[in-house]
C-alpha cells in the first residue's frame, strides 16, 4: 500500500473514531433519559415482580456522577468564605463548621436502600426500616419536580412508593434520586411489571395543563400591568417637569 493510501486510511480511521466518540457523548445516560425509560406515572399499579432487586443511594454514586462539579462548587464557596471572613477567624471557622454540618445532614438524609424481596418491598431511610407486603404495594415510579432558581426552572427527580392502607388512606414514600446510580435505577425498574390507569392519568394531565394555562395567563396580565404602570410613570414624570 502506498503512502497516499496509508494517509487516506489514517484519515478515515480518525473520522470513524471521532464519530464513535461523538455517539458515545450523545448516548450519555442522563436523569431525563432514565425518567423517560422508567415508569413515571403516579396512576400505576405493580402487577408482577419478576425478580429480586436493590437500589442503594450513597455518597459513592454522587461522587461518580458529580464529583468534579461538587469539587468546583466547594472550592468556590471556600474561596468566597476565606475572602469574606479572612480577618475574623472565629466567624470563618463557624461558617466552615456550618457548611460541613449541612453537607453531613444532606448525605445522611439522602442515604438509603430499597429492596424488592420475595415477600415484599423493604427500605431503610433516616435509620427507620419499613416493609410493605406486595398485597399492600400499589406503585413504584419516578417523579420529576420543578423548582425556580432565580426564575430558571430546575428539575429534580425522586423515587416514590405508594402503599395501600385502607379505602381512605394511602401512604406515599419519597426518596431523593440524586445519590442513586442511573444504571441501577434502570435495572431496578426492569424487575417488575406495571399497569398504568390511563383514565386517571389523562385527567391529571388535563388538570395540570389547565393550571399551567392559568398561571401563564396571570403572568401575562401582571406583565401587561407592569408595562402600563411603567409607561404611565414615565408620562407623569415628563409632565411634572
Amino acid at each position: 500500500m502506498s503512502n497516499i493510501e496509508n494517509k487516506k486510511q489514517a484519515v478515515k480511521n480518525s473520522k470513524n473514531h471521532s464519530k464513535k466518540s461523538n455517539l458515545s457523548k450523545k448516548d450519555k445516560l442522563t436523569w431525563k433519559k432514565v425518567y423517560q425509560k422508567c415508569n413515571h406515572s403516579q396512576f400505576s399499579q405493580v402487577t408482577n415482580v419478576l425478580k429480586t432487586a436493590e437500589l442503594k443511594s450513597n455518597l459513592g454514586n454522587l461522587l461518580k456522577s458529580y464529583g468534579k462539579i461538587i469539587l468546583i462548587v466547594f472550592l468556590v464557596i471556600l474561596i468566597f468564605l476565606i475572602a469574606t471572613f479572612w480577618n475574623n477567624l472565629n466567624i470563618l471557622l463557624c461558617a466552615l463548621l456550618l457548611l460541613f454540618a449541612l453537607c453531613i445532614f444532606a448525605i445522611v438524609y439522602g442515604t438509603y436502600f430499597v429492596k424488592l424481596e420475595e415477600d415484599g418491598v423493604k427500605f431503610k431511610i433516616n435509620f427507620q426500616e419499613t416493609n410493605i407486603p406486595y398485597n399492600k404495594l400499589i406503585g413504584i415510579y419516578l417523579t420529576r419536580k420543578e423548582k425556580r432558581f432565580f426564575f430558571i426552572p430546575v428539575y429534580y427527580y425522586a423515587l416514590e412508593i405508594t402503599e395501600y392502607v385502607d379505602k381512605e388512606k394511602m401512604n406515599v414514600y419519597t426518596f431523593p434520586a440524586i445519590m442513586l446510580s442511573k444504571k441501577e435505577v434502570l435495572k431496578f425498574f426492569e424487575a417488575f411489571e406495571i399497569k398504568v390507569l390511563k383514565s386517571e392519568e389523562e385527567e391529571e394531565k388535563k388538570q395540570n395543563e389547565e393550571k399551567k394555562n392559568f398561571h401563564k395567563a396571570i403572568g401575562i396580565v401582571i406583565g401587561i400591568l407592569l408595562i402600563i404602570l411603567f409607561i404611565v410613570s414615565i408620562i407623569l414624570y415628563a409632565f411634572s417637569k
